[in-house]
């Protein structure tokens, strides 16, 4: 995972303060949505995982009693730290950590979260299955992240854009391989939905610091796509802009299994002196 991290940490720490005033990353729909399907409660403990500027962990901070935000890029952490002070949030703790190998003790989290963020990994089934780890059983994993469709070809066209945009970007799966995921990691998923959310195409490029050059291939890329690519992005120029659509899912699994019989359960002590919590 060395090198998928270390890209993850160039461009994330190279652009955390346009993560931090992104719309679609502070206001966007998945992040209501997430609150209300949860239904959090005010006992819980929660694990944001890849928080990112905090946007996450600071919308859930109001319902409940405490939260670990972790996050690979000292950078995002630090402005997230920021965020939280501003607002006056005191209930949030942030830590460095990998997702891939979460350095906290198996079943202590009520509510374990992770918005926009697992298109990045390395490898998403063992994220997932970590976060299933790390979930106390009975407690739900909570996921948004965008999607493509289940065809190859398109789902590949539409990978290449967002790498080309993000070298960071590893992959954008389809709704039903994410639910499969959630399933080996001995999640029940209670909930699959999924909406369409439209993106302007300057900042969403521009977010990942692209340069003039890299703005016209992604331009020509999205506006002569292949026409199953056309069906599932809409592209569209409007007033000298392009915009598009990104398919968003959020999904709600209940850890079911019992304690250590999961994915990766196998390699990670359970004793509470490996938490950072």
């Amino acid at each position: 995972m060395t090198e998928a991290s270390d890209l993850v940490r160039e461009q994330f720490g190279a652009h955390a303060h346009e993560y931090t005033t992104s719309a679609v990353h502070a206001q966007g729909e998945s992040l209501r949505r997430l609150v209300e399907l949860t239904q959090p409660r005010r006992d819980w403990v929660v694990l944001d995982v890849s928080t990112g500027a905090g946007h996450t962990a600071l919308a859930f901070a109001p319902h409940v009693a405490h939260i670990v935000a972790t996050d690979l890029t000292p950078q995002m952490l630090e402005a997230a730290r920021r965020l939280a002070r501003e607002r006056h949030v005191t209930n949030i703790k942030f830590a460095p950590a990998d997702t891939h190998a979460l350095p906290l003790a198996a079943g202590i989290f009520d509510l374990v979260t992770n918005r926009i963020a697992l298109h990045h990994y390395g490898d998403a089934r063992q994220a997932i299955a970590e976060m299933a780890r790390v979930c106390k059983r009975g407690g739900i994993v909570a996921l948004a992240d965008v999607i493509v469709p289940p065809e190859k070809q398109t789902a590949g066209y539409i990978n290449h854009l967002e790498k080309t945009r993000d070298p960071s970007h590893h992959w954008a799966y389809p709704l039903v391989r994410l639910e499969a995921y959630f399933a080996d990691a001995g999640l029940k998923v209670e909930r699959s939905e999924h909406r369409q959310e439209e993106m302007e195409f300057e900042p969403w490029a521009s977010r990942m610091g692209a340069n003039a050059e890299t703005k016209t291939k992604l331009r020509t890329m999205l506006l002569d796509a292949p026409e199953a690519v056309r069906d599932f992005l809409r592209p569209r120029v409007e007033n000298d802009g392009v915009l598009f659509a990104l398919t968003e899912a959020i999904i709600i699994g209940r850890k079911e299994y019992t304690e250590g019989a999961g994915p990766s359960a196998a390699n990670h002590p359970t004793s509470a002196s490996t938490s950072t919590y």
